[in-house]
């Protein structure tokens, strides 16, 4: 029988206070990254080992920045900004 030490895991409302992002955007970089990488399940509940918190860091991306940008663009999203746009219709 394998044993977890539940000092090193986290629930999701507490990976999300260390990343420092809202819950919802937690579970979005869940997804992005595989949840078989990022949540182990135990005792019913979904735990994340502390160890993947610079991870979600890593991707977290906060509205505005270079990151989401970059990320929109890597997913298929249009990206770019709206002045760009509008140059471009212009021209």
């Amino acid at each position: 029988m394998t044993t977890i030490d539940t000092k090193d895991y986290l629930t999701l409302d507490q990976a999300a206070a260390r990343a420092g992002c809202p819950r919802r955007s937690l579970y979005r970089i869940i997804e992005r990254l595989g949840v078989d990488k990022v949540v182990t399940m135990a005792f019913g509940r979904r735990l994340i080992h502390k160890s993947k918190i610079p991870l979600i860091k890593a991707e977290h991306a906060p509205l505005g920045s270079d990151r989401r940008h970059e990320i929109a663009v890597a997913y298929g999203r249009k990206g770019g900004t709206q002045k760009g746009i509008n140059a471009a219709a212009r021209d």
